[in-house]
């Protein structure tokens, strides 16, 4: 039988480690030392194993729904466990061609619960969608939550982390709040490019972003927001009401994750992004402060150059404000910065990512007189995403797809007649 089997947790401090069987077919889809870790900076030896198994079941909850296997575990605390039914649900409904089947079995079930003593914790990445989050719920004093899971066996040194780190150490400084931060593998333990293979063409979503990562983000925390006797635990949208979307981070997921006395809530889902820029220059407008936006998460510093941080700096300048107040190097040329970045890229645009960059476009002309960067409204507000994206893919499968086709038969071929010969 396809089946995971926790066999050990170590908790030392601040650490918890995870060690674990897996069984039958499903083991091509995990690293070979089957080991999870989390460290965190605060001592977690107390924290009852009921709830400290949770996040090794989150982790693996999807992986065994899709795989129809069994997750056995020794503890788990009754509010996890008696919401993992709903969070199946929704995955379901979510990809329909998908059967999520699998069982989650504890051979004890706990009743752990508490008396809230922290209103808020939020997790915070430091980038838009979790600052407009922050300012809506500030008057709530959230604790900050930061994860960085992209460690392997071992806490590796990372700059970035360093960076991030950094970055919101001085932001709770700066605030009077309080950080949680989180160290994990979780982001490298199972194969994921395997289970792509295996899954991504009937889900229409990779793995980690489709299933994995909301769980293992919001997992992770519970530990110390359990110790801390949080109430909920927020984290920021990534899209919004009226567009429909894959996402393992989703309303009809998170809203039903429960543990002990706390909950979790999904927000930001009733405004789009370019309403979360708005949110954000408002804010530090007023308050005539210099905002410091941290998009780029696997960078040390805002690159300027992938889509995420392009995206974000069009939104800024849709508001009529100026991206270098807002953490971002741009170039002098914006204009022409951003033309060769969409001749380069805009092929690879997703339908959401048409629809995020056509908000901004639509603000700037709503905007268009206190648009700092004239020269972009020249050509910008004509462009249309989908008419250059299918162009632009055109002419990329004819210089780069039929060329490689066509040295592929001519090797082939070129293998055949050697072994005849």
């Amino acid at each position: 039988m396809k089946s995971i089997i926790l066999d050990e947790i170590i908790v030392k401090g601040n650490r918890v480690d995870y060690f674990f069987r897996v069984n039958g077919k499903i083991q091509k889809y995990f690293k070979h030392s089957h080991h999870l870790f989390f460290e965190y900076n605060d001592d977690v030896s107390e924290i009852p194993i009921s709830i400290l198994t949770i996040p090794f079941v989150a982790n693996v909850a999807p992986l065994a729904w899709i795989t129809d296997s069994l997750v056995s575990v020794a503890e788990l605390d009754e509010s996890f466990h008696d919401c993992l039914s709903n969070i199946k649900e929704a995955y379901q409904n979510m990809y329909p061609d998908v059967l999520f089947k699998g069982e989650i079995l504890a051979s004890s079930i706990v009743n752990n619960s508490y008396t809230p003593q922290y209103e808020a914790a939020q997790l915070f990445s430091g980038g838009l969608d979790a600052l407009a989050t922050y300012i809506r719920i500030k008057d709530k004093q959230p604790l900050l939550i930061t994860e960085y899971g992209w460690h392997h066996n071992e806490i590796n040194k990372s700059e970035v982390w360093n960076q991030d780190k950094k970055h919101v150490v001085g932001f709770a400084k700066d605030h009077g709040l309080e950080n949680i931060l989180v160290l994990s593998n979780y982001g490298t333990f199972l194969n994921a490019q395997v289970i792509d293979r295996d899954f991504l063409k009937k889900m229409g979503d990779s793995w980690w972003h489709g299933l994995h990562h909301g769980l293992a983000i919001i997992s992770a925390a519970i530990p110390s927001a359990f110790k801390l006797n949080v109430k909920c635990i927020y984290i920021a949208s990534s899209y919004f009401e009226g567009y429909k979307a894959k996402c393992a981070s989703d309303p009809t997921i998170d809203n039903e994750i429960r543990f002990a006395s706390g909950r979790v809530f999904h927000d930001g889902y009733d405004i789009n992004r370019q309403d979360k820029v708005k949110v954000v220059v408002d804010y530090y407008s007023n308050n005539n402060q210099q905002a410091n936006l941290r998009v780029c998460f696997l960078n040390k510093e805002n690159c300027c150059n992938c889509e995420k941080c392009v995206r974000t700096i069009i939104g800024v300048v849709a508001e009529g404000k100026d991206p270098r107040n807002y953490g971002f190097n741009i170039p002098q040329d914006l204009s022409f910065h951003i033309v060769n970045f969409l001749e380069e890229n805009v092929k690879f645009f997703t339908p959401a990512r048409v629809m995020q960059w056509n908000l901004s476009k639509k603000r700037m002309i709503e905007n268009r007189d206190n648009i700092l960067y004239k020269d972009l409204l020249e050509w910008f507000l004509d462009y249309d995403f989908v008419v250059e994206r299918r162009k632009s893919l055109l002419k990329y499968r004819i210089t780069k797809f039929f060329p490689i086709v066509k040295r592929k038969i001519s090797t082939r071929l070129n293998r055949i007649l050697t072994q005849n010969n």
